[in-house]
């Protein structure tokens, strides 16, 4: 199995971030990928992030 660790971040609203991460999700999952854990928080500069751990 391969893992994948993708990170998304804004300055924006989390409502954008919320969006694009479906967007991503959508789209991998058509790719064959498995979703093992989507989480959301705050990098250092205080930005709304969201990381997203993928498996193969």
């Amino acid at each position: 199995m391969t893992y994948s660790i993708i990170q998304e971040s804004t300055w924006g609203a989390s409502n954008s971030l919320r969006r694009k991460v479906v967007g991503i999700l959508n789209k991998k999952a058509k790719e064959g990928f498995e979703v093992v854990s989507v989480s959301f928080g705050y990098n250092s500069w205080l930005m709304h992030t969201a990381y997203i751990t993928l498996r193969k």
